[in-house]
């Protein structure tokens, strides 16, 4: 009965966030569960000590179970040879150690005993429950101020809206499990009062709750250098995103420029050819007399519509110089922040010459005061009165000199690391002035390089168009 109760009370604390088919977070989960059940019964344990003799609700806190943690604590996952081996060897210890600390007594002292033990495990069941629930409040608390800041910055975007919505709604359903957990507690608790007169700790449950406390601390830090981690992957990923981003801009705006290019060239072709065409008609000589009207109003319409494209051909040309006007401006601007971070490049790297310079001098003080040559001895052919006075002298003297030079040792070395670190502070600014550099560079010569292709384009349609001309 207790088995099946603890079963369907475990189902919802499983159904959010942690999926049933994989393996390796249940069994972590069913691990940090039976580690927070045994800090549990730590604290019902040392309460017990400390506690008067006619507190009873200390006394059923502390009670140990009478029956093996594997019957009681039924986690709802695929059995696994190492948890159940490891699953018995716990039942077994605690097993053993709550038979030895239950006082011989009569048959109905130890059917009260046993009850109170199911009873107690059920509580603890419930407690650590309500703990999970508390911490997946706590985190859901944590992702909606997260959520409730990023909806400040963009309020139009629905999908934060939604998540928004259904972390409330998780948070509402894990506090009402947890008002439900807290009346079972209560209850139980209150059901179990007077069941149980004395208990003792055995040496080797203490032991064994050390252990357990320590690899429970070991767990936590792995988890949080695993947030960290995540953390530092996130950042990561967003970077080579706003990469990508930018890259993707970078090849539409040389797409645009290679379009442009085309453009002029056509446009320049179009615009030699009328011009060709128009100065053919008007240095042509004109006959005196024309054969029929028709053909007149036919060589004005003509000469119309060409005076039509040769103006629209011109404002496609001063379109096409006031872009490239602006291309070339923005060339000179790179050029200039290119000449900008080598200068700063170059201010950087003196500084940090000079403060290496600083560095292995400090360093080589510091290594003469570490090893100090040693004070000649002094021989005295007097008696030993005299040298032990005069032994007695020099000791005080010697002693300050000793305390001097480590005061100035522990100077120097305060001073050295105080170098390094502005070392390597400079070094990593040395190390983003450099990447700035290269990323003005490659923009440079992308630049230069659309430049020259524009020249060149227009180089050979100045050459086609005179040879035109010429061959005409």
């Amino acid at each position: 009965m207790i088995d099946n109760e603890s079963n369907e009370l475990l189902l919802p604390v499983e159904g959010f966030g942690v999926s049933l088919e994989d393996s390796s977070k249940e069994e972590k989960k069913n691990r940090k569960g039976l580690l927070n059940w045994f800090k549990l019964r730590k604290r019902d344990g040392a309460s017990i000590l400390t506690s008067s003799e006619g507190d009873k609700s200390s006394l059923t806190k502390s009670t140990a179970p009478s029956t093996p943690i594997g019957e009681s604590v039924n986690f709802p996952a695929e059995p696994r040879i190492s948890n159940s081996l490891a699953g018995e060897n716990v039942s077994a210890d605690l097993f053993s150690i709550g038979h030895g600390e239950f006082p011989s007594g009569s048959i109905h002292g130890e059917e009260t005993l046993s009850a109170s033990g199911k009873t107690m495990d059920h509580v603890d069941l419930l407690r650590e429950q309500l703990k999970i629930l508390s911490g997946e409040v706590a985190f859901n608390t944590s992702a909606l101020k997260r959520l409730t800041e990023e909806a400040e910055r963009s309020p139009k975007n629905e999908k934060i809206q939604m998540e928004m919505k259904k972390k409330t709604d998780e948070i509402k359903g894990k506090q009402q499990q947890i008002a439900s957990l807290e009346r079972e507690i209560a209850h139980a608790t209150l059901g179990t009062q007077g069941k149980v007169d004395t208990l003792e700790h055995s040496p080797s449950y203490h032991e064994l709750l050390e252990q357990l406390n320590e690899k429970s601390l070991e767990l936590e830090v792995k988890a949080a250098d695993n947030r960290v981690i995540q953390d530092q992957l996130n950042e990561k990923i967003t970077e080579c995103m706003e990469l990508h981003a930018e890259v993707t801009h970078l090849k539409e705006q040389l797409s645009q420029a290679l379009e442009a290019k085309d453009l002029v060239s056509n446009s320049m072709i179009q615009n030699n050819r009328v011009n060709h065409e128009v100065e053919h008609l008007v240095d042509q000589d004109v006959p005196r007399e024309i054969s029929s009207e028709p053909q007149q109003k036919q060589q004005s319409v003509e000469i119309n519509e060409l005076k039509q494209k040769v103006s629209e051909l011109m404002e496609i040309k001063a379109q096409l110089e006031d872009r490239n006007q602006k291309l070339l401006e923005e060339s000179t601007y790179a050029k200039g922040l290119a000449s900008a971070a080598g200068v700063e490049l170059k201010a950087l790297s003196e500084e940090v010459t000079k403060l290496m310079n600083q560095n292995e001098k400090l360093a080589t003080e510091l290594s003469s005061l570490r090893s100090p040559t040693p004070a000649p001895r002094r021989f005295n052919n007097g008696p030993r009165g005299a040298r032990r006075e005069s032994m007695s002298r020099r000791e005080p003297a010697s002693r300050r000199d000793t305390n001097a030079s480590h005061e100035r040792e522990k100077a120097l070395e305060a001073l050295l690391m105080e170098k390094e670190q502005k070392e390597a502070e400079l070094q990593r600014k040395v190390e983003e002035s450099k990447q700035k550099e290269a990323f003005l560079e490659s923009e440079l010569a992308n630049m230069w390089v659309l430049v020259a292709k524009l020249k060149k384009s227009q180089g050979y349609d100045h050459e086609d168009l005179e040879a035109k001309h010429d061959g005409s």
